[in-house]
């Protein structure tokens, strides 16, 4: 009773807010179980596998059922997700006040409307589409008192971990956004990305000194993340992107899979009896797709999947934790078929297909950087690796041309491809919807087909807080605030990533930085421990513990 009364309060304020009509709360609505708002739910792990399309689970499925030796596949073997495939998502974007919408959606608005319940502009990061900031599921969480953790396999302050933890109109400023994360006080970040923290900001700002001085412990290596039993910690494995899963044994032997940092992550999260929030994004499953590169697209899905199985284990032993599981898109449009299989479904069993690309031992990108200067040895690694020994003089020349690694990883999606019947629609992203997978105490589903943003909704339902209020209680306006009150603003923003903002009125004087969680008010530090002050389209805006400090 609690909750659900806790979830009208709630939509009462979200509607005064963004003024939308009531269906965008709950499209036709996600079926809970009957007991839900009973349910004592202290853990939500939430996992994206960024653009992975239905079709492509079916590949995955079959990879791992495959025998090279027989030549044929088991059909009882499944992925870890399959038993708790449940209902689906729509994954549109835009200003639904605005008419507004977009139905192929990017990262960065499905990323903030899965995290915050409210739809936005392309681009856009953890605000709607006016640019005001929005509070996040993993704000509610630590607002709670609970612990929280990002996992990605990409640079951490991309669109998707960023929609979680930070407010910007550009899904590009991963200065501000990695600014906004050390800030933030999140207690477990894992993934690459360390050079926005060091040597790719504006500020020249080393943020990985501030993380140390923050008391948090910073590693870069598999076995170090291994040893490590508590923190706050954050595992920052390669400059930007960490690699593909199977490219890890040969190419970079120091960085984790996303089954070992999700067990990682659990490990330390679960020592805070609150409880915790977790969201795990297998990021490169979307690079995969964009590149149309078959290998690295299964592999990574499967090596998602893996992590899927240590979260759903951790739930099985305990009865306070909800896993849900869903795509922000889908992406490439991936098939098994292509026109060559489209008229001899006789002669097209299973070994048709994953004969080649079962053998591969490396994705295009981890095949890629091993060519030699001049790559000569195109058709040496393409056969050693890839078991393919046919290259005509076209697939040859288009690998040896290749402009960038990005046009390398497309020209050998192109050979390995055809040869496994795999085809695509697109290099970008596609409007279909995505599945749902979801685990709730005593194996319960959630079930229908949801809008994004019901996600939010759901994740705060299950907790019995009100996103609008927290929002309204960290993001409010200070020059507006403050003028009414007879202060004077001073406004420096000559770097956009370090704009600072004084209020002066009589002989005080509060001194607001961007992206940090402390003010000075008459030349004291007074700290808001994760409550950070976002500078925004030219607005700061700031907790309300800050307004408190000029009544």
């Amino acid at each position: 009773m609690r909750k659900t009364k806790r979830l009208v309060e709630c939509i009462a304020v979200v509607l005064a807010f963004v003024m939308i009509a009531p269906a965008a709360v709950f499209a036709q609505g996600p079926r809970l179980p009957a007991d839900f708002d009973s349910m004592e739910i202290r853990n939500i792990i939430f996992m994206i596998p960024d653009g992975m399309d239905d079709a492509a689970v079916n590949m995955a499925r079959w990879w791992i059922a495959y025998d090279r030796e027989t030549h044929t596949a088991d059909t009882s073997v499944w992925l870890n997700v399959d038993e708790l495939a449940s209902g689906r998502i729509r994954a549109y974007w835009g200003d639904p006040a605005n008419n507004i919408i977009g139905p192929i959606a990017d990262s960065a608005p499905a990323a903030t409307s899965m995290a915050t319940g409210h739809k936005t502009l392309n681009n856009f990061i953890g605000v709607t589409p006016d640019e005001t900031p929005v509070a996040t599921i993993l704000q509610a969480a630590r607002h709670l008192g609970k612990s929280t953790g990002l996992i990605a396999t990409s640079n951490v302050q991309h669109a998707t971990p960023a929609g979680f933890s930070a407010h910007v109109s550009h899904r590009g400023r991963f200065d501000i956004i990695g600014e906004q994360q050390v800030y933030g006080n999140i207690d477990v970040m894992l993934g690459g990305g360390y050079q926005f923290l060091t040597t790719h900001r504006q500020d020249g700002e080393n943020l990985l000194d501030s993380l140390a001085a923050r008391g948090v412990t910073v590693i870069h290596t598999r076995e170090e993340m291994l040893a490590v039993t508590e923190g706050p910690l954050w595992g920052l494995f390669a400059p930007n992107a960490m690699a593909y899963d199977i490219d890890k044994q040969m190419n970079h032997p120091y960085q984790p899979s996303l089954a070992e940092m999700t067990s990682t992550a659990l490990q330390i999260l679960s020592r805070n009896e609150t409880g915790f929030f977790l969201m795990v994004e297998g990021s490169k499953i979307d690079w995969s797709g964009h590149a149309n590169e078959p290998v690295a697209h299964i592999t990574d899905i499967v090596a998602f999947d893996k992590a899927v199985g240590v979260a759903l284990e951790f739930a099985r032993g305990r009865n306070d934790t909800m896993i849900l599981i869903a795509a922000d898109h889908a992406t490439g449009g991936p098939t098994l078929g292509d026109r060559a299989t489209s008229t001899t479904y006789d002669d097209d069993l299973i070994d048709v297909f994953f004969r080649t690309i079962s053998g591969a031992q490396l994705t295009g990108e981890g095949l890629f950087a091993r060519l030699n200067e001049n790559r000569s040895n195109v058709v040496e690694l393409v056969s050693r690796y890839w078991g393919i020994s046919d290259l005509t003089a076209d697939e040859i020349t288009a690998v040896v041309n290749a402009a960038n690694d990005w046009d390398g990883k497309v020209a050998l999606g192109y050979i390995m491809s055809p040869r496994a019947h795999i085809g695509w629609t697109t290099y970008g992203h596609t409007g279909n919807d995505v599945t749902l997978w979801s685990f709730l105490p005593g194996d319960n589903r959630i079930t229908g087909t949801l809008n994004n943003t019901d996600l939010a909704v759901i994740t705060t339902r299950a907790w019995g807080i009100c996103l609008g209020e927290l929002t309204a209680m960290l993001f409010n306006d200070a020059a507006a605030i403050f003028e009414s009150r007879g202060a004077t603003i001073v406004l420096v923003d000559e770097l956009p990533s370090s704009a600072v903002m004084l209020a002066v009125r009589g002989n005080d004087v509060i001194v607001i930085p961007q992206n940090k969680d402390y003010v000075f008010f008459n030349g004291g530090r007074v700290n808001f421990y994760g409550q950070v002050m976002v500078f925004n389209n030219g607005t700061f805006f700031v907790p309300q513990g800050v307004l408190d400090l000029l009544p």
